[in-house]
């Protein structure tokens, strides 16, 4: 292919008659309504959608690492709040994971979380403990016992060396949660 003599407003033209592209051609036009459209922000909706997703996400996951802690507590033989310190980390970075963890809010949602899974975790093994104290099923001995008496044997397990793990495990967490959400250095 040969490029001809002449030439189409400055840019050369092959002999087929096709332009050459330039190389720095800057389009100076007016971006299209749905160009415009994709950078606005999502609607009202699908931001209440996101945050209600999010809100249920961090409570299974949450639970989830209660329950865990729970089960743990009462095969070992330990109290839950040492499993919780242990399964602080891995929650933080489930959270992380499914989205739930925002930048201005991380280390304090990571702190209640694992507060939660605490609290959780001790009621689950006091239902456990009136369970075995009176006979009943799991289930049975909730509905019989009730929250009152399950939250009364919960707060016998408590100890203040209980209460500063549980308040360590939320300090960890909210300093991982941190770390994971801050902006990666440029350089």
């Amino acid at each position: 292919m040969e490029i001809s003599d002449r030439a189409v407003c400055g840019t050369p033209v092959l002999s087929s008659g096709m332009l050459l592209p330039r190389k720095n051609r800057v389009d100076q036009s007016l971006p299209s309504a749905s160009v415009t459209a994709a950078r606005e922000s999502p609607s009202v909706l699908a931001r209440i959608m996101a945050g209600v997703t999010a809100a249920f996400g961090w409570l299974m996951c949450t639970l989830a690492t209660g329950a865990v802690a729970a089960f743990a507590a009462l095969v070992l033989g330990i109290r839950p709040s040492w499993l919780i310190l242990l399964l602080t980390i891995p929650l933080t970075l489930v959270l992380k994971f499914c989205g739930c963890l925002y930048a201005r809010w991380a280390g304090s949602v990571a702190a209640l979380a694992a507060l939660l899974a605490g609290a959780y975790a001790a009621s689950l093994v006091a239902i456990a403990r009136v369970a075995a104290a009176t006979g009943y099923p799991f289930g049975q001995a909730f509905r019989t016992g009730g929250i009152g008496l399950t939250l009364q044997v919960a707060k016998l397990g408590l100890s203040a060396a209980s209460v500063l793990i549980y308040a360590g495990a939320a300090v960890l967490a909210a300093i991982v949660a941190t770390w994971l959400v801050r902006p990666a250095a440029r350089g």
